[in-house]
C-alpha cells in the first residue's frame, strides 16, 4: 500500500470542468489516507492567473527573460485546521469534503499559449509540521461570456475591404491588381460559418499563382519585467488554397470557414487575443504578395438581429444538426444566457499541458490539461437545436481524458498551427 495520501478533486454535474465567470462551483475532494497523518491543516486553494515568459538573445550574447503576471482569483477553503500550534492526527481511511464558492464575474477566459497562459487551478494542500507541504492539483476552464450584441460598433453589418496594387512605378507602373473581400458580418460564435467572398480583377501583366484564404488568431504577450515588451504569435486556424488568376484576367471565390472552439476575443490582460480573416494573392517572384485582412470578433452569445442572408451565410445545410444526431453529446444548460445547445471542445491542434510548476511543493500528482470552449449547434430552421432528452448527471473524475466529438463541416479546410 502506498504511504502517501491518494486524492481526487471532482466537480458536481460538470463533465469537463468548464465554468462561466460569475458561476457557482460545487464539488468534492476525496482523500484516502493509508495511515495516520499528522497535519496542521488540509485546505483547498483555488487560484487564477495570467503568466507570460519568453527569452530573447541579442548580438552581445546576452539573454533576457521577459516575464509578466496578473492574479485574478485567490480563494481558500479549510477542511481541517489546528487551532493551536500542535498538529492534528488524521485517522487512516477515506475522508470526503464538499466545497462551494462563486467565481468573480470579471475573470478572463482560460487560455494556453506558446509563451504564456491564463490558468485556473484547484489544489488540495496538506500542511505538514516540520516538512514540506504535499499538494494535489487540477486545472479547470473558465469562460468569460462575450455577448456579440453588446459590442460597439455593431458587428451585424457587412464589411468590404479593397486592396489595389500597382507593380513597379514611374513610366513602368502597371495597371492595377484589385482585390475585394466581403464578409456578411464580423461577429461569430464557434459553430457558425464565416462566408468569405473574394473578387479579383487583375489588369496587370503579373500572374497570380494562387489565392489563399485563412482564418487566423493573433496572440500578443506583454511583459512587465525587466521592462515592457510585446511578443506576437500568429496561428492559422483554417485555410483554403484556391486557383490563381491570369494576367489581364479576373476571378471570384466563395468559401466558408467553420469557426472552431476558441476563446472569445479579449484585449484587457497581458495576453491579448484577436482574430481576422486574411486573403493573400501569391505573385511569383515578388517579395511581397498583396493581402487583405478583416478583423472579426469571436464571442459566446451569437448575434440575433441578422437578416435572412446573414442567417443563411452563417448556418449552412451541411452543418445543420438535429436533436437526434446529438444524443451522445453533453449539453450544459446551467447558464441562462446560453440557450443554444452546445458542447465543450478543445482547440484544434492544441495538446494537453503539464500544469506542475517548478517551484511547487512535493506533489501527489497533477492532471494534464487543455481548456475547452463552447461549440454551438443549430437545427434546420436556423434556430437553436432543441433536445428533449433529460440532461445526464455526470460525476467526472478529473484524471480521465474525455475527447470532444467533432461536427462535420460543409467545407474541409486544412488546419495549420
Amino acid at each position: 500500500m502506498a504511504s502517501s495520501p491518494q486524492c481526487t478533486i471532482s466537480f458536481d454535474d460538470n463533465y469537463h470542468g468548464v465554468f462561466f465567470a460569475g458561476q457557482t462551483i460545487t464539488g468534492t475532494v476525496d482523500i484516502d489516507l493509508p495511515k495516520t497523518k499528522k497535519v496542521k491543516g488540509v485546505l483547498l486553494r483555488v487560484t487564477g492567473l495570467a503568466c507570460v515568459l519568453w527569452t530573447e538573445t541579442y548580438g552581445t550574447g546576452i539573454t533576457v527573460a521577459f516575464q509578466g503576471r496578473e492574479d485574478f482569483l485567490k480563494h481558500t477553503i479549510d477542511f481541517v485546521r489546528s487551532e493551536t500550534d500542535d498538529p492534528i492526527e488524521m485517522a487512516p481511511g477515506r475522508q470526503i469534503y464538499k466545497f462551494t464558492f462563486q467565481l468573480p464575474t470579471t475573470l478572463p477566459t482560460s487560455f494556453e499559449g506558446d509563451y504564456g497562459y491564463i490558468r485556473y487551478t484547484a489544489r488540495v494542500v496538506f500542511e505538514r509540521p516540520w516538512k514540506f507541504d504535499l499538494t494535489y492539483k487540477i486545472a479547470f476552464t473558465v469562460v468569460n461570456q462575450l455577448n456579440l450584441n453588446t459590442v460597439t460598433p455593431p458587428l451585424n453589418v457587412a464589411v468590404v475591404q479593397e486592396h489595389i496594387k500597382h507593380f513597379y512605378c514611374g513610366p513602368c507602373r502597371s495597371e492595377p491588381l484589385s482585390i475585394n473581400v466581403m464578409l456578411p458580418m464580423t461577429g461569430y460564435v464557434p459553430g457558425q460559418f464565416i462566408l468569405v467572398t473574394v473578387d479579383i480583377s487583375n489588369r496587370s501583366n503579373k500572374c497570380i499563382a494562387e489565392v489563399k484564404l485563412k482564418l487566423r488568431r493573433q496572440v500578443r504577450y506583454s511583459s512587465q519585467t525587466p521592462y515592457k515588451q510585446v511578443r506576437t504569435v500568429y496561428n492559422t486556424l483554417a485555410k483554403f488554397q484556391c486557383s490563381g488568376v491570369d494576367a489581364k484576367g479576373s476571378a471570384g471565390y466563395e468559401r466558408r470557414f467553420l469557426v472552431p472552439p476558441e476563446p472569445p476575443t479579449r484585449s484587457d490582460t497581458i495576453i491579448r487575443l484577436e482574430y481576422f480573416v486574411e486573403v493573400t494573392a501569391k505573385v511569383p517572384g515578388m517579395a511581397y504578395s498583396p493581402e487583405v485582412q478583416i478583423p472579426i470578433t469571436i464571442g459566446t452569445v451569437p448575434l440575433v438581429n441578422l437578416n435572412q442572408t446573414q442567417h443563411r451565410a452563417s448556418i449552412v445545410e451541411a452543418h445543420m444538426t438535429t436533436a437526434s444526431s446529438l444524443t451522445q453529446k453533453i449539453f450544459h444548460s446551467s447558464v441562462p444566457s446560453l440557450m443554444i445547445p452546445h458542447t465543450f471542445e478543445k482547440s484544434a491542434g492544441r495538446s494537453e499541458v503539464n500544469i506542475q510548476d517548478d517551484d511547487e511543493s512535493p506533489s501527489l500528482g497533477t492532471v494534464p490539461f487543455s481548456p475547452r470552449y463552447p461549440m454551438y449547434h443549430f437545427d434546420t430552421n436556423n434556430q437553436p437545436a432543441v433536445h428533449s432528452a433529460k440532461l445526464p448527471t455526470i460525476h467526472a473524475q478529473p484524471a480521465k481524458n474525455y475527447g470532444g466529438d467533432k461536427i462535420p463541416s460543409h467545407e474541409q479546410p486544412t488546419r495549420n498551427r
